[in-house]
């Protein structure tokens, strides 16, 4: 590599060059910095509703679910008579008593939003 003698016109074109290109990679990494604190802010909102709405719906399906299981015991009394595979095996299906909170949560979640 050729070195620059001290007079050299080109030795503060290098100087200005990298004091532009170290500038301009502080930029960068200040922006993506920043870019990073919006998202992790975001993330953290979202996470606190996730929390929230999973509170909510164990209290709601806590509050109606004896009502609901029984209802849904009810209901699926009915299929027990059914007879798959010919086997003289009966269908019995009782869903878990936190299935309800899952099932609470999903108009929630999923929503569909407005069409612009």
């Amino acid at each position: 590599m050729i070195e620059c003698t001290p007079n050299c016109k080109y030795k503060k074109l290098l100087e200005e060059c990298e004091g532009k290109r170290q500038q301009e990679k502080n930029s960068e990494l200040h922006k993506c910095k920043e870019q990073n604190k919006v998202k992790e802010r975001r993330l953290r909102d979202l996470n606190k509703k996730v929390i929230t709405l999973t509170i909510i719906a164990t209290v709601a399906g806590t509050l109606i679910g004896k009502e609901a299981l029984e209802f849904i015991g009810e209901w699926l009394g009915l299929l027990e008579d059914f007879n798959i595979g010919g086997g003289g095996n009966t269908v019995s299906v009782l869903p878990a008593p936190g299935t309800l909170a899952v099932f609470a949560l999903y108009p929630l979640v999923c929503r569909t939003g407005r069409r612009k």
